[in-house]
């Protein structure tokens, strides 16, 4: 395999079932994602947010997560277009971001967390 064709498949969040719908919307609101089918053979509940026909992130009900299976997960980070509609959306929905440029890479990074606590870096190309 060579490894410059290895792509994000999906991300896997958890979150209590009291917030998943919270956190649905989230990303919803922040990135566009839109819940779509999922299989039901998990035995969890759950939500796939699919981005275009894709179901890149994957909501997980977990009401007792004690840190044993993600070890020292810190965040997820994904390649993103349309920078100015991305803050303006963010920015309308009062979801707080930071940002920082990243020159010598050509990149602007947006970080947003999630209503579970789940960090989100969002990556831009401003090489253009």
């Amino acid at each position: 395999m060579n490894p410059s064709q290895i792509f994000v498949h999906h991300i896997g969040i958890t979150a209590p079932a009291a917030v998943l719908d919270q956190v649905a919307d989230f990303y919803d609101i922040a990135l566009g994602l839109k819940p779509g089918y999922r299989p039901e053979f998990f035995g969890l509940g759950g939500k796939w947010l699919y981005s275009g026909d894709l179901p890149i992130v994957h909501l997980l009900e977990d009401e007792a997560r004690d840190g044993s299976k993600s070890g020292y997960f810190d965040h997820f980070a994904l390649r993103c277009h349309d920078y100015d509609g991305v803050v303006a959306r963010l920015s309308q929905h009062n979801i707080e971001y930071s940002e920082i440029d990243s020159p010598d890479v050509q990149q602007r990074q947006v970080f947003i967390t999630d209503p579970a606590g789940n960090s989100v870096e969002l990556n831009f190309d401003v090489s253009q």
